[in-house]
């Protein structure tokens, strides 16, 4: 083997690049939706630094370019137009031409020729590729891709477990087959996903769904639907067993956590050029269906009302955040102050969206509404600017902090005092 690797003379440094900026925005099947972890490397610039690592440098330049270009392909430019705060840019997008780094290249015929390349240059076997701190996974797994021995390790128990996932597991499940658990076979959405992803379709699904969830609630089926030999959920892949076991994990996140992430039932519409009168939001109760909490209070609509998208009704919508804010008593009032700096939650020019703030009914606290749709304001920078503010301000400034309850404003030596006791 040549002393000298590809990686030390040439490198497909632009295709690398933009491939990876590319897969930022692949999500469906990318190793990132498993877990959001930092720093996490890109797939396209692993697989050509370790590719490029492990082949040996060409001695001649055309070899050498032959064999780059074969690695990251060419670069072409697309022209494209989209729209941009309601106006319509023409935009160019860089795409691959050829070459094994872009998204959906994994099983192409090249993937192939550089495994055997690879092999070939480590005396006909696998070369071995130690990844010591190898957090998120995607320098190992790249490594397995293009057929090698991978020792992959690292001291979180979090990037562990993401190891374990992506490289050892699927790896060795590969091609076994095992019943859906019953939490699966019952649940007829989940039921019906999987049933048409085996072929079925027409009287024949439904036919097949019905027996699939009776069966899942532990009924005796006693017309046979389908032949013995025709039961697909005895036999799901490793794919399918993670989608059921994560359903699973989600329902019962969502079981327990429903007292701490509620769903409001809001009165609005779908239409938002037409105004709509503000109503108190419905506590949906968190032991029953939304959908069902929410058509029993829109059981006074009819069907034509609600295809109507002007026509108000009541709109499940669950909790997903809390914003937390530290807090301070008034030295007046001793009312409760949130300290904020500001109260705008989002302020595009498509989307402006503040926190309405007002002292609840006892007078020592405030209550909080969340206000969509704020128009913007008119004049020139500085008058607009002034105008959020004054829409928008917080109870904090550079001089202390100012009670929604009562017209006492708290120093910064108030609030040290406070802060100390």
């Amino acid at each position: 083997m040549a002393n000298k690797r590809l990686i030390e003379t040439a490198f497909p440094l632009r295709q690398a690049s933009a491939a990876s900026l590319h897969e930022k925005n692949m999500r469906h099947g990318h190793i990132s939706t498993l877990h959001l972890w930092p720093a996490r490397r890109p797939l396209a610039a692993s697989r050509a630094a370790i590719a490029a690592a492990l082949l040996p440098d060409p001695s001649e330049d055309e070899a050498r370019k032959t064999l780059v270009r074969r690695l990251g392909g060419g670069l072409k430019a697309k022209k494209q137009t989209k729209a941009d705060a309601g106006k319509k840019v023409d935009t160019t997008k860089v795409e691959g031409d050829g070459g094994i780094l872009w998204w959906g290249q994994e099983n192409l015929p090249d993937m192939a020729w550089f495994r055997e390349q690879i092999r070939s240059a480590h005396g006909g076997r696998a070369p071995r590729v130690l990844d010591p701190f190898a957090g998120g996974g995607a320098i190992p797994l790249e490594a397995m891709r293009l057929g090698c021995e991978v020792v992959a390790n690292d001291l979180n128990p979090v990037a562990w477990f993401i190891l374990k996932c992506t490289l050892e597991y699927p790896q060795r499940l590969a091609g076994q087959v095992l019943p859906l658990p019953t939490h699966a076979m019952r649940d007829a959405s989940f039921a019906t996903t999987f049933l048409k992803a085996q072929g079925l379709k027409g009287v024949r699904l439904d036919q097949a769904v019905a027996r699939m969830t009776a069966l899942g609630r532990g009924e005796r089926v006693q017309d046979d639907l389908l032949a013995d030999a025709d039961r697909p959920w005895e036999r799901a892949g490793l794919g399918w067993q993670v989608r059921a076991w994560g359903n699973w994990v989600l329902e019962e996140a969502r079981r327990e956590l429903a007292l701490r992430y509620p769903t409001y039932a809001h009165w609005q519409n779908f239409d938002p050029g037409t105004p709509v009168e503000s109503k108190p939001l419905h506590l949906l109760p968190h032991d029953v269906p939304t959908d069902e909490s929410a058509a029993a209070l829109n059981a006074g609509l009819s069907a034509s009302d609600l295809l109507n998208p002007k026509t108000p009704r009541w709109v499940a919508r669950p909790t997903v955040a809390y914003l937390w804010a530290k807090t301070v008593p008034c030295k007046s009032c001793r009312a409760t102050i949130p300290l904020l700096k500001t109260r705008w939650l989002c302020k595009r020019d498509d989307k402006r969206v503040v926190l309405e703030m007002a002292p609840n009914a006892a007078n020592d606290g405030v209550v909080f509404a969340v206000r969509g749709g704020v128009p913007e304001p008119t004049g020139n920078s500085a008058q607009r600017m002034a105008a959020d503010k004054a829409l928008g301000g917080g109870t904090m400034s550079r001089t202390g902090v100012k009670c929604p309850c009562c017209p006492g404003v708290m120093t910064m030596d108030d609030l040290r005092y406070e802060g100390r006791s």
